[in-house]
């Protein structure tokens, strides 16, 4: 969820979307450094890769998703570099945390349409949130599916979350807990950014609001106590009734 500070204007400073003079105040994104006027604020679209509002250059993709020109230039498009980014995604969660599936999951980019029609045809309402991933299993089909022109950390993140929820149905065939569920596939993701070194990437999870928040918060008290391979264990005998 996006958070906002604001603060006196520093000399000389402009609007990143617009290149107005900031004359009183201006907006800065959680985590961010880039700072913005209230009347961009409040009238641009907003770039679905980082929530900021978008500058004259900027993207509109088919399903009417924004992006703009610092996401678009890092953002997931070519299916085959997307199949490429998952293996690795897969390859590196299964190294680092030992999850690995003894049945593969199948991969395939999506767009918007498709990922709402995916959606309802596994019975999963829909909401406001834009949902950039996927985990289905119908029969002996194992399919994560995830939104193209995600920028590439985002993809990877996303993908570490729906391959969890992968190895969460084959592992823990009694896991009904949906809190557990979730914090647990936001804290393998949370992992995974800090395997490949994105500290500040890793440490925003932690302190920006976003509805997954107070799950992942639980799940990392539980690594506190009991460390990383007490988490799984933790999530091993709750999913198998132990």
């Amino acid at each position: 969820m996006l958070q906002l500070a604001s603060g006196p204007m520093p000399a000389a400073e402009t609007c990143a979307a617009c290149g107005g003079a900031l004359h009183h105040s201006f907006f800065v994104l959680h985590g961010g450094t880039e700072r913005f006027c209230a009347a961009c604020m409040q009238s641009r679209p907003r770039c679905s890769g980082c929530g900021a509002p978008v500058g004259q250059q900027h993207w509109r993709l088919h399903d009417s998703r924004v992006l703009c020109a610092r996401c678009h230039l890092v953002a997931v498009y070519d299916p085959a570099e997307a199949a490429t980014i998952f293996a690795a995604t897969v390859a590196s969660v299964e190294q680092q945390l030992g999850l690995k599936l003894r049945v593969g999951v199948a991969f395939r980019l999506v767009d918007v349409p498709t990922m709402t029609q995916l959606r309802a045809e596994g019975g999963v309402a829909s909401d406001a949130l834009q949902v950039m991933g996927l985990y289905q299993r119908q029969g002996a089909l194992r399919m994560i599916s995830v939104l193209y022109g995600l920028p590439r950390l985002a993809f990877r993140t996303t993908v570490a979350h729906e391959y969890a929820h992968a190895w969460q149905t084959e592992n823990c065939p009694l896991l009904e807990d949906d809190l557990l569920r979730e914090g647990f596939a936001e804290w393998v993701a949370y992992h995974h950014l800090r395997f490949l070194g994105c500290s500040r990437a890793a440490e925003d999870m932690r302190t920006s609001s976003h509805p997954y928040q107070p799950m992942f918060e639980s799940v990392l008290a539980i690594e506190g106590q009991r460390g990383i391979a007490g988490v799984i264990a933790h999530l091993l005998a709750v999913g198998r009734g132990l």
